[in-house]
């Protein structure tokens, strides 16, 4: 779960399925905020959580493998995918009832509305995260469920606008990844009316045809038959798989990558591919573009610094040691790329206008 924040608060999925806001200062003001004050450590090191909402406890969401939602504000509505999906043996769905989409008060963590879509059709676990848009003035919160459908709505109410369904009519679901239907494991990107994503599976299953899609916002009911204003599965020769990853929209450019260790750039008008490069290892994480120059980390722990351009341009490759399967992120002229132990900070040099 990545924070959000805002002002002197912050908010996250805790690994026990818990909903956190707490103060950015923690105990180092002095003070227990509250209404939650019952903190086991409060040294001037420590959390002060200001509540928390235990979504096994009080909705009975049953998270498989783990809560991951990144939480998404939107006014004083906070909005998040619960994970609830199935159980150790991959059958069956514990709590078919319980949310997998909700929005709670981000003051407070009072529930405002919450979602049971899809129920009992979840395919394995759902640990996605929400994104907002704005249509003809409308706002809609898109929700990328665990039956591989995307569905978009109503902020205020939580009721359906559209939804569209991210797997062909006839994709079939095997345990263990062998079928062809996928799950949605990246988050949706909302730009000027239209939905950028693609689906995935869990790395354990190995790598299978994938499917990326620029939908229409502009619509209501079931829009599959007419909401994609293009979709990618390759070229001739090689094909678009699995991806767990998050489009970059930059200018008339897409980049996105998948498991297969590919970075795909297209163009975002069609579809085209406009180039393809092979980082030649996994990526599970997402390339970001500062500054006119595109970073993607593999599991390699190599970090590829491209280009952004119609043209593929290699500008350098550096090591980070061991894997990275998250997404690199630049804040105050500061770039930040995580490897599985270490987090590195890589300032802009003195000379380019950065610090030491």
């Amino acid at each position: 779960s990545t924070v959000a924040a805002e002002g002197d608060r912050i908010w996250y999925v805790s690994n026990q399925c818990q909903i956190v806001c707490a103060d950015v200062e923690g105990f180092r003001d002095g003070e227990n905020d509250g209404p939650y004050t019952d903190e086991k450590y409060t040294g001037e090191m420590n959390g002060d959580f200001i509540w928390v909402v235990d979504m096994m406890e009080d909705y009975g969401v049953f998270p498989h493998n783990l809560a991951t939602s990144s939480p998404l504000i939107v006014g004083d509505g906070l909005f998040i995918v619960t994970s609830n999906g199935v159980d150790e043996g991959h059958f069956f769905i514990p709590s078919p009832r319980a949310p997998s989409f909700m929005c709670v008060d981000k003051n407070t963590g009072e529930l405002v509305w919450e979602s049971r879509l899809p129920g009992k059709n979840i395919l394995h676990g759902q640990w996605s995260s929400p994104t907002y848009g704005e249509v003809n003035g409308k706002g809609q919160v898109y929700f990328p469920g665990g039956d591989g459908w995307l569905y978009a709505l109503d902020p205020a109410t939580g009721d359906l606008v559209w939804k569209f369904n991210m797997n062909a009519e006839d994709a079939v679901w095997e345990l263990g990844g062998r079928g062809t239907k996928n799950n949605i494991i990246g988050t949706p990107v909302f730009v000027d009316g239209v939905v950028y994503l693609g689906v995935g599976q869990d790395p354990e299953h190995g790598i299978g045809a994938g499917h990326f899609f620029a939908i229409n916002a502009d619509g209501s009911g079931d829009i599959t038959d007419t909401g994609a204003v293009w979709d990618f599965k390759g070229v001739e020769g090689h094909e678009f798989t699995r991806t767990m990853s998050t489009a970059a929209v930059v200018a008339e450019r897409i980049y996105i990558s998948d498991l297969n260790g590919f970075l795909w750039c297209l163009n975002r008008a069609d579809g085209k591919m406009l180039w393809k490069y092979d980082t030649l290892a996994a990526i599970w994480g997402s390339a970001t573009v500062i500054d006119g120059k595109v970073y993607l980390g593999d599991e390699d722990g190599d970090v590829v610094v491209l280009e952004d351009s119609d043209e593929l341009n290699k500008l350098a490759e550096n090591t980070i040691l061991n894997s990275s399967y998250t997404t690199p992120v630049a804040a105050n002229g500061t770039l930040y790329i995580a490897n599985r132990s270490e987090l590195y900070a890589i300032a802009l040099p003195a000379s380019a206008g950065g610090g030491q």
